[in-house]
């Protein structure tokens, strides 16, 4: 089965980038916790020949969601959050500055896209790249957040779902006052550094690594140098989607959550998992959304529920799946934005590839 699993990778991923328009891609696949195929095909930059090989890091988008959720599911094991919180409870120190329309939400109505957020901040802070320090960056967040939560949320909080790149900025924010310090030091310290992800980090990935490609005003695409405050979003909103990491390492965290949901990791308890891992019940329909994880209902050739969640930055594309019936953890990625094209030709992939481990 491994081998068969290893020559469907190399067979299609070549294949997949010729079909979705891509520069690179990669996949790789864990069964019962190891790794049994991985592969990549193309080149890390148009109009070069290095090739992609297979320790390159990848940028995520919004897979970031579900770690920055997962390292708040630490906070709240360790009794430094509370799920069920309201934002009136857990910015006291700002509540003078906030909307009343906010006070009712609660921590995981943000994580669940439930809390009424709008999608973004504004176009100034969207644009806003460019930072001195850290110190420089956490106080654009802040003003940021607290900007946003001076004016009502868009909705009615807990009526409507709203993907909303805000609202896990918010949650991130709370963390951060919670502990006094950064997103980017709790995500390393409660994430990357227990499990070891040790080529994660912030950004597009610098150095000899695939460069991300996204196509201008419909015409070209063109490579983003990741030294550009322009190859990735702000990192203001980076606890919603800025984190960049190997696809080996990207396979071990999915790893960890289905660990979870066995009852077989201390990384988190098992009531902290139920929660990151119920949908909220505003969202029904066939993609019901939890804490960073879209819950897929059982289909052909799905015999059960399975964890799901991709992300771009409109130059990269990733594609996380945790399939607990096969005790699978699959992950593909490319260096280039055609998400509709990525994620139907990744998603034939996965089905394949589930119908060789029957």
């Amino acid at each position: 089965m491994p081998s068969d699993i290893q020559t469907l990778l190399e067979q299609r991923l070549p294949e997949i980038r010729e079909a979705a328009d891509q520069f690179g891609n990669a996949g790789i696949v864990m069964h019962k916790g190891q790794i049994i195929a991985q592969s990549q095909s193309g080149v890390r930059q148009k109009g070069k020949q290095d090739k992609i090989q297979s320790t390159d890091k990848w940028h995520i988008g919004s897979i970031t969601k579900s770690m920055t959720a997962s390292m708040i599911g630490r906070l709240v094991d360790k009794n430094q959050l509370d799920f069920d919180a309201t934002i009136a409870e857990l910015l006291p120190n700002q509540k003078s500055q906030i909307d009343i329309a906010w006070y009712p939400v609660k921590l995981i109505e943000l994580l669940q896209h439930t809390s009424g957020a709008k999608g973004n901040f504004n176009i100034p802070t969207m644009l806003n790249n460019s930072f001195a320090d850290e110190t420089a960056l956490l106080q654009a967040r802040e003003k940021a957040v607290l900007g946003a939560l001076s004016k009502p949320p868009q909705n009615a909080p807990n009526t409507t779902f709203a993907y909303s790149n805000l609202g896990y900025t918010i949650a991130a924010y709370i963390a951060e006052q919670a502990t006094n310090k950064s997103w980017e030091t709790l995500v390393q310290e409660e994430l990357f550094a227990p499990l070891q992800l040790s080529s994660a980090g912030f950004g597009a990935p610098k150095g000899e690594q695939p460069w991300g490609h996204a196509t201008r005003f419909f015409l070209f695409t063109s490579a983003a140098d990741p030294q550009s405050p322009g190859s990735d979003n702000t990192p203001i909103i980076g606890p919603a989607g800025t984190v960049h990491m190997s696809i080996r390492d990207l396979a071990h965290y999915g790893q960890m959550h289905l660990d979870a949901l066995n009852g077989s990791t201390s990384f988190m308890s098992a009531t902290t998992e139920r929660r990151l891992h119920t949908p909220s019940e505003l969202t029904k329909h066939n993609e019901r959304y939890a804490a960073g994880w879209i819950i897929i209902p059982p289909r052909t050739p799905l015999d059960g529920e399975v964890l799901f969640h991709n992300g771009s930055n409109t130059m990269w594309y990733a594609f996380l799946i945790v399939e607990p019936k096969h005790d699978i953890v699959a992950a593909f990625t490319t260096n280039t934005g055609t998400i509709e094209e990525s994620e139907a030709q990744f998603g034939a992939l996965f089905q394949d590839l589930l119908l060789k481990m029957e």
